[in-house]
């Protein structure tokens, strides 16, 4: 067997994603090491989105055979098709809503290979699937009509228009029972049945691929897309259907482990059932027998492993482990969830667990062997699943036969099973005990590899799983103790990760120093009540010490380098645990380097650091700590090449965006493209993702930038700067009912700042929606910000004077607006005072109120004056903010003066 070709492989993976982000997670993720590789890819994925979908410089073996032509679109007539609306796009072709005109008039699927996608490969496989479709005539399996070639030689064919939800979709939108969804999965075993006796194996079953529509009040199913579609004994085509570069044909998480060993010859119909199986988990649980999200991230031969090697959980134990999401799916199942528990396991899990064997040769036979089995399930007899106990076959009849029992032979029957029953019990009890312990072990050693990788979420998900397996039953407490364990632990490994890179990035230091605290207690580790000796031996037992040792050095250095120098015995203490509890040479040089900000050593250690050696949050520790040196340029030069090492690490990715937008000339595209790839690592870290609101703020791409902020405190509810940035969006954007709910929680979570404060006080004074407004509440606020103010900044720098004229400026505007034009005067005059020159936005606003409140006073000649000040710097700077534009005709309305451009 030839070596598959990775070009076409990771080229072909690419442009499947929708998002830009994801794009170049994987394109990381899957290339690795290899510069060229990766170079190669990006080029081509990059001709390929900028052509819209054709290649301008295509791989090896993938030459264009016939002419390209314009895209296909609506309007397009096809011989005698005129083309309506397109429906569905795959990889090589797209469908179409078709007009047929001649000889009958009837609306049709046309399907056509996209323009610049007509490789002898894909002409191939096209035709392949025209002839399979050809081959089938079944209730369940969508017809083929006519079939040709367009002016341009592109193949097309023609099928019966299916107006139908992939079947999923629709059992969930319809709220369909067990029952019904099985009936439903009868039909398609049956359609594909069909298509194994014509010779033709789909091999790409999945809820996409099967359609559901209502048909005379009653759902039937339709199996779509053979373009993936191989023969049995014949050739469906005298091209090869196969691909030379033998990549993965076919969904991976509905793909047998047989197709993801790359040996086209070594696939058969069983392959099919296997993915009858994934469709029937999915039916059953609402999800699949492997995560999605796994899936999503893995690199291309571990997807293959896990195919091949991974068992996975039985749909009970998974839907035990589902969480809140359990609600819904049951909810869509018409059941409560330990109802829908109940009747998964059992019968239903062998069912399809025998359908998932890794050796095809365990698996049904055939797809009617399965439907059958399903069937016998319906009718409440034994299934085949499993060879039936005794017990097993006592309780089947007895459910399907109560009235036969309910006579003088109840006793004889109740005797039976009380002899046999007793002795069943027993040892169903006890290989459900082994089984849970397995299944439990599979979770844990999941769990501690993506530990080992930094993939925290993923690892703390599987932990869960874990939980919920015992969850329902058949695990002793030691396991429970264990599995309890490992979820604190882990929970507190990603809770430090996220600390460290918000203490590193934003200088946090009260908000750190709790929340270290927090979790350290939560570990079972006291370090302000444990002796240094005893809080050290915790730390060396645990198995995330190098987190905690990690941390405590953060920790210390934090508490060391604070100015107001809170606490100098706590840095002291926290050092000598971290020193006794991970001894390490290495580390002992990084800390006093990064303590001292000594460049030079830290220029030293970063040269010497072996990457492949150091985990990655030291890696990610030392960048951070060349940048916060001084040394911008050496942090982003270590940080990229670690993140050549570990492309799709969260830590360094999130470190990399911080160093890049702190250069000089900050690289904001690069920045946001490596914030972009830690948010795809880890798209539930309220972190990542205000990082990357942040930089597109920064930027002005303010929509985008709102999206990210508005998913920050959604994962976050407590989020300060996540509210207090969103709500400075909402009010340029004149939202300002939701800018105050925003900027009024940012000042509870922050009552020492007075930023949130003053931002709300100044959109209840001036806020576009006049019913919001609250000008006596915003006095009040605004004088404690001002106090605040006082306090904190010092007047004799040009930031704290320009900070607090800002602050005098809202307690201003906001006394005009409660109409007290005299103090209005007074504080606008104070902000003037305060304004270290011309050029603030704020000073053009004392202006103007400075005006209207003079007005008010009667002072007309003031008033003027003021006026013509603000509007002459209108004329110099043209802002654009629309607030600052009613403000002024604001004041034009009430002097009476014609606004001039």
């Amino acid at each position: 067997m030839s070596t598959p070709n990775p070009l076409d492989t990771i080229f072909s993976g690419a442009i499947e994603l929708t998002s830009a982000a994801d794009r170049v997670a994987y394109i990381a993720r899957a290339c690795g090491e290899d510069r060229a590789l990766r170079l190669k890819v990006e080029r081509l994925v990059a001709a390929y989105f900028r052509a819209g979908g054709f290649l301008e410089d295509q791989p090896p073996g993938l030459e264009t055979t016939v002419g390209t032509g314009a895209i296909d679109g609506p309007g397009t007539v096809i011989g005698p098709y005129r083309l309506i609306e397109p429906v569905g796009e795959g990889g090589m072709g797209v469908v179409f809503v078709a007009e047929q005109r001649h000889p009958i008039r009837r609306k049709v699927a046309l399907k056509v290979i996209k323009p610049g996608m007509d490789t002898r490969e894909v002409v191939a496989r096209f035709e392949a699937e025209r002839q399979a479709l050809a081959l089938m005539d079944h209730p369940h399996i969508a017809k083929v009509l006519d079939g040709g070639v367009t002016d341009q030689g592109r193949p097309y064919f023609v099928m019966e228009l299916v107006r139908g939800t992939p079947v999923t979709e629709y059992c969930d939108q319809a709220r369909l029972g067990l029952r019904e969804r099985l009936e439903l999965f009868v039909q398609v075993c049956q359609a594909v049945q069909h298509a194994h006796q014509k010779g033709v194996i789909h091999r790409d079953i999945k809820p996409s691929n099967v359609l559901v529509a209502g048909s005379d009040g009653a759902p039937t199913a339709k199996v779509i897309d053979f373009g993936v579609a191989k023969a049995v004994g014949q050739q469906l085509t005298d091209k090869t259907v196969y691909t030379r570069f033998q990549q993965l044909v076919g969904s991976p998480l509905y793909m047998s482990p047989e197709q993801a060993g790359l040996s086209g010859l070594d696939v058969d119909t069983r392959s099919d059932i296997y993915s009858l199986g994934v469709l029937l988990y999915e039916l059953l649980t609402g999800t699949t027998p492997f995560d999605k999200e796994r899936f999503r991230t893995a690199a291309y031969d571990e997807l293959r492993q896990i195919i091949r090697e991974e068992e996975p959980p039985r749909p009970s134990t998974r839907l035990s482990t589902l969480g809140p999401a359990a609600g819904t799916v049951s909810a869509n199942r018409g059941v409560e969830p330990r109802r829908l528990f109940t009747l998964v396991r059992g019968e239903l899990d062998w069912l399809v667990m025998k359908a998932l064997e890794k050796d095809r040769n365990r698996r049904y036979e055939t797809a009617n062997g399965l439907a059958m089995d399903v069937q016998r399930y319906l009718a409440g007899e034994a299934v085949l699943a499993v060879p039936p106990s005794v017990g097993y076959r006592v309780r089947k009849f007895a459910r399907r036969n109560k009235q036969a029992l309910a006579g003088a032979s109840l006793l004889v029957v109740m005797f039976l099973v009380l002899v046999g029953g007793f002795a069943w019990v027993a040892s169903d009890r006890a290989a459900q005990r082994v089984r849970t312990a397995s299944e439990v072990a599979v979770f844990l050693q999941r769990a501690d590899t993506l530990y080992a990788d930094n993939k925290l979420p993923e690892a703390v998900a599987e932990v869960q799983k874990a939980r919920g397996v015992l969850g329902a039953g058949g695990g002793d407490e030691g396991l429970r103790r264990r599995v309890e364990q490992r979820l604190v632990e882990l929970t507190s490994a990603a809770r430090l990760e996220e600390i460290l890179i918000d203490s590193a990035a934003l200088g946090l230091r009260d908000q750190g120093y709790a929340e270290y605290a927090r979790v350290f207690q939560a570990s079972g580790i006291d370090v302000g009540a444990l002796p240094p000796e005893a809080a050290a031996a915790r730390v060396a037992e645990s198995n995330i010490k190098l987190d905690l040792v990690l941390a405590l050095d953060r920790w210390a250095s934090a508490l060391r380098t604070d100015p107001r120098k809170l606490d100098p015995a706590r840095w002291q203490q926290l050092q000598a645990i971290s020193r006794a509890a991970g001894p390490d040479p290495w580390r002992m040089r990084y800390n006093a380097a990064a303590e001292a900000g000594d460049l030079r050593a830290l220029r030293e250690l970063a040269a010497e650091a072996d990457p492949t050696r150091l985990r990655t949050r030291v890696l990610a520790a030392l960048g951070d700590s060349l940048r916060s040196a001084g040394d911008v340029e050496a942090s982003v030069e270590f940080l990229r090449a670690a993140q050549r090492r570990h492309p799709t690490d969260y830590s360094i990715n999130a470190s990399l965006g911080w160093s890049l937008r702190s250069l000089k000339s900050p690289a904001w595209d690069d920045a946001i493209a490596f914030r972009r790839i830690a948010v795809a690592v880890r798209p539930h870290s309220p972190t990542a993702n205000w990082y990357l609101g942040h930089a597109l703020h920064t930027v002005g791409k303010l929509d985008e930038a709102m999206a990210y902020y508005q998913t920050v405190v959604e994962l976050d509810p407590d989020h300060a700067p996540a509210h207090f940035s969103l709500a400075n969006i909402l009010r340029l954007r004149g939202r300002c009912g939701q800018a105050i709910v925003h900027f009024r929680r940012s000042a509870e979570l922050l009552p020492a700042d007075p930023n949130p404060l003053n931002g709300l006080a100044w959109e209840l004074a001036t806020c576009v929606e006049t019913t919001h407004r609250d000008p006596a509440q915003a006095v009040d606020l605004a004088r404690q910000v001002v106090a605040l103010s006082v306090k904190q900044h010092d007047d004799r720098d040009k930031s704290g004077r320009d900070r607090l004229g800002n602050y005098w400026n809202t307690l201003g505007v906001a006394h005009y607006y409660a109409g007290n034009p005299d103090e209005a005067v007074v504080a606008l005059h104070t902000s003037l005072r305060l304004a270290s020159c011309d050029d603030e936005r704020y000073v053009c606003e004392d202006w103007f109120f400075l005006a209207m409140a003079s007005w008010k006073l009667g002072r007309t000649e003031a008033a003027r004056e003021w006026y013509d000040r603000a509007a002459g710097w209108m004329v110099k700077k043209k802002p654009r903010e629309e607030e600052i534009q009613r403000f002024r005709a604001e004041a034009a309305a009430l002097l009476g003066v014609e606004v001039k451009e």
